[in-house]
């Protein structure tokens, strides 16, 4: 297994003499008991990356939020924070968003990640989520990258954030081009990992309403749907839609916004993309945020399509952990067989000691 702290690879975990807890034998931390021994749960680490000012943490205090919102939909659906960590995210953090308080950027150090245990999701049943959030400035050039975004690039999926309406108009491509040229170069040659063979990204197009105008109308009006209430009924056809728009809003961002050269690096570097529109605030800048009376922030605050990553993640790690379970159905019968042969050359090793 994997670390989900220091992402180290995990032979045999260790075991507190004192308590019994489980704990890394790398980075000494104590590991939640469940995200050992529940083997056939899937697993999954979320790395963040983002220019700063780009909305990263904005939008992962929105997700938070807004799965909060959910359980009053689903019967038995929960979620809960497996350290001290991810409880104050969740319990301190999300309340002030919530009242209009926005978090502060994340300091350019190594992350701790905010991991949860979603409980009987629709469609998904559990998993277990890490949430890796790294300063904006540390994707400024690959030798940061390799020191302090290790986490985000051993992430099994990376959510790349990127805001439009705060780059050059003119620029598009290069600019998009920019942060993905650093962050494949930083991970390839400085850290020699294969993105192509592991490596989900989600493009993330955030503060989409400030877009909207440029976006054609099925898009726009995709993202003017997107309140938690839509995930509510038939969810197995949604998450298809979310497949339906990615496909849609990649030829939107090749033939409206000219990002062809974005396009083509991003698809020939990762084993898998998809494309989404978010909102983490709903139709409010930062600064309209900042300045509403804080009663009035719980009916202004209205996100949009936060939650489209999130079940684009579920549904990778569904896929990654039926994939790791037929190699292990595989190992375990090329163990069975290995095991009846050794059987087998013993038995007439001692047939032939016997005829002696």
């Amino acid at each position: 297994m994997v670390c989900p702290y220091c992402l180290s690879t995990i032979q045999k975990i260790a075991v507190q003499e004192t308590t019994g807890a489980y704990a890394c034998p790398v980075c000494k931390t104590v590991i939640p008991r469940g995200y050992v021994d529940e083997r056939d749960t899937p697993k999954c680490t979320v790395g963040v990356v983002g220019f700063s000012g780009h909305g990263k943490t904005v939008y992962l205090t929105s997700l938070f939020s807004t799965i909060g919102k959910l359980s009053k939909y689903w019967d038995g659906f929960y979620f809960r924070s497996l350290d001290d960590y991810t409880h104050k995210i969740l319990y301190d953090q999300v309340p002030k968003f919530e009242r209009g308080i926005l978090p502060e950027s994340t300091p350019a150090n190594f992350p701790n990640p905010a991991l949860i245990n979603y409980n009987k999701l629709p469609l998904f049943g559990n998993s277990y989520l890490g949430f890796y959030d790294t300063a904006g400035e540390v994707f400024n050039d690959s030798a940061q990258i390799s020191r302090a975004g290790f986490f985000v690039a051993h992430s099994d999926v990376v959510l790349f954030i990127l805001s439009l309406q705060d780059c050059d108009p003119h620029r598009l491509d290069d600019e998009m081009s920019r942060l993905l040229d650093t962050y494949v170069r930083a991970v390839k040659d400085h850290l020699n990992i294969n993105l192509k063979a592991h490596q989900q990204i989600i493009v993330i197009f955030s503060k989409a309403d400030l877009i909207d105008h440029r976006l054609p109308e099925e898009l726009h009006d995709w993202l003017d749907d997107g309140e938690p209430e839509w995930y509510v009924i038939d969810l197995p056809g949604k998450v298809l839609d979310l497949q339906i728009k990615s496909t849609l809003i990649e030829e939107w961002l090749r033939d409206e916004i000219g990002a062809a050269r974005f396009i083509n690096m991003i698809n020939d570097n990762f084993r898998q993309v998809r494309y989404t529109l978010v909102s983490a605030t709903g139709m409010l800048t930062d600064t309209e945020l900042a300045s509403l009376n804080r009663e009035d922030v719980a009916s202004d605050l209205q996100p949009r399509r936060v939650l489209d990553p999130f079940f684009l993640i579920q549904d990778y790690a569904r896929m990654r952990q039926a994939e790791y379970n037929r190699t292990a159905v595989r190992r375990d019968i090329k163990g069975f067989f290995h095991r009846v042969r050794e059987g087998l050359g013993m038995a007439r090793n001692r047939l032939k000691q016997n005829r002696r």
